[in-house]
């Protein structure tokens, strides 16, 4: 296992993209990641402390942070707030108030009152500022980025937005709901829009149109590009006219989510020099065209610390991968050195 002693031996991502965009960790409520940030000394301590200088906290999906009427549980926020308030010169990003296409987190009790009816229009408009109001508001001053809202896009629906009780109810009033109470419970906050798969163009295209109309009633400040990626996948030619296109808004844009895929079958057991290299280079690709749209491009973060830590180790179902820069046990991998010269 690498100590911080030894984490201290190779070079800081965050200063050496600082005069570009910030760097940094999302995906910190990890179990792995929250266990490693508690021990002060361990590798993924070390690593985050060392390589950040922006942090992604996302112990705020609805149906955790909120799980029923009148009730809310901030037992997993209050010790990763607390990490981060050891370093005040780390900027936060607050993942996710409302997301409102994912059975699990979208809030649907919401949608029913004490006796199990269904709320009217109004009634589900005030629940969804409440929440959303009571999140942003307990931690005003404290976040300088929320993710309003997550995922809401699917191009393959007439009007563009996934399906779900709250598109039934509100349409795309819930989102204008959602920034105009987090704007409202902290002004000086920096909203966003997040959002997977953004450089299929029938979906970029549906992004860009939503991301436009919220700009222009002055509720968002930038757009997240989560840039849950393959070896392929986007290509760079694509992931160059992704950011063309978006920088177009003129807001801020941050890569939320970054890591690689390269096992997705599950057919290795284990990473070859080969593959390795090829992730490596797969990086090296990709921060090539961020560094193109540097000043854009404000924020680039990996989801997740180190290769124990990653979601895709379940998804969609359990194998072996190596998508993030640092392995199981901490160490820079060959992704990680690929990075070090901007």
């Amino acid at each position: 296992m690498v100590t911080s002693v030894a984490a201290q031996e190779f070079p800081a991502l965050a200063q050496v993209y600082a005069p570009h965009f910030k760097f940094g960790f999302g995906g910190l409520n990890d179990k792995v990641v929250r266990a490693g940030l508690a021990q002060t000394g361990s590798p993924i301590h070390s690593i985050v402390t060392q390589q950040s200088n922006i942090l992604g906290i996302n112990c705020f999906y609805p149906a955790q942070v909120h799980p029923k009427e009148g009730v809310y549980r901030w037992s997993d926020c209050e010790p990763l707030m607390a990490y981060a308030d050891q370093y005040p010169n780390k900027l936060r990003r607050g993942h996710v108030l409302f997301w409102p296409s994912n059975d699990r987190h979208h809030l649907e009790w919401l949608l029913s009152d004490s006796d199990g009816q269904p709320v009217t229009r109004a009634q589900a408009i005030e629940k969804l500022r409440n929440h959303v109001q009571t999140i942003v508001g307990r931690y005003r001053g404290r976040i300088q980025y929320w993710d309003v809202v997550n995922e809401a896009i699917d191009s393959q629906q007439a009007d563009g937005l996934r399906a779900g009780r709250w598109k039934d109810l509100l349409g795309e009033e819930m989102l204008d709901v959602a920034f105009s109470a987090a704007r409202e419970a902290d002004p000086q906050a920096k909203l966003f829009y997040n959002d997977f798969q953004e450089w299929r163009p029938g979906k970029r295209e549906r992004i860009f149109a939503l991301v436009q109309r919220l700009k222009a009633k002055g509720l968002i400040d930038g757009i997240g590009l989560q840039q849950h990626v393959s070896l392929t996948e986007p290509s760079v030619a694509e992931l160059d006219q992704t950011l063309a296109r978006f920088a177009q808004l003129g807001l801020e844009i941050h890569i939320t989510e970054l890591d690689v895929e390269a096992n997705r079958n599950g057919q290795l057991s284990q990473i070859t020099p080969e593959l390795d290299a090829a992730i490596a280079k797969r990086y090296r690709a990709l921060f090539d065209v961020y560094m193109k749209y540097a000043g854009k491009i404000t924020a680039v973060m990996n989801w997740n610390v180190t290769d124990a830590s990653s979601w895709l180790r379940n998804h969609p179902t359990p194998h072996a991968t190596w998508p993030l820069l640092f392995d199981a046990d901490g160490k820079p991998k060959a992704a990680f050195w690929a990075l070090t010269k901007p």
